[in-house]
């Protein structure tokens, strides 16, 4: 299973967002302690790769960024206990725009905490969401039910299992 943060990366990577370069991935578990460990090995590879057909520089801490050059935008998408803090990294790194994948924050009063914070220093934060529990997608499925024949797909990049025991993992492996 990849993160979204892989899925995100790739997307860069493949050329989806043309507007946007990935010039940096921070990871400090894979490329730290959790090098030798399930998953580490692949990672490795995948990063050397990466920043030799790319140019895309990886590394563990955001505080070894250079000051940027033009507006930079960060991608949050880590362990939900440690993105209180990697917003205030972010911030402290001179990103002027996060997205920060859900749930954002272990408590409402962290997450209202982070609001708090990227309002104060102007920085502007998008959340990211899952459309699987969302109201308009629970519309959607109790509106095709009332139509006799209907049938509505929904297409997910997800690696989870489509399963009620795999939705637990899906909020709480972070």
């Amino acid at each position: 299973n990849r993160g979204m943060g892989w899925y995100h990366a790739v997307q860069m990577l493949e050329g989806r967002c043309p507007s946007a370069s990935l010039d940096y991935i921070i990871e400090p578990w894979f490329l730290g302690p959790g090098a030798e460990g399930p998953g580490g090995p692949e990672f490795n590879d995948w990063a050397a790769e990466t920043a030799a057909s790319s140019g895309t520089t990886f590394g563990t801490s955001l505080a070894d960024l250079p000051d940027p050059a033009q507006p930079r935008v960060a991608l949050i998408s880590g362990r939900t206990a440690d993105n209180p803090r990697l917003l205030t990294e972010c911030i402290e790194a001179g990103c002027k725009c996060i997205y920060l994948e859900k749930p954002g924050a272990p408590t409402v009063k962290e997450l209202q905490g982070m609001k708090d914070e990227a309002e104060a220093a102007g920085i502007e934060v998008l959340m990211g969401y899952n459309k699987n529990v969302c109201k308009y997608v629970r519309k959607t499925r109790e509106f095709a039910e009332t139509v006799e024949g209907s049938h509505v797909t929904f297409v997910s990049n997800n690696a989870y299992e489509n399963t009620p025991e795999s939705l637990g993992e899906c909020f709480e492996r972070n």
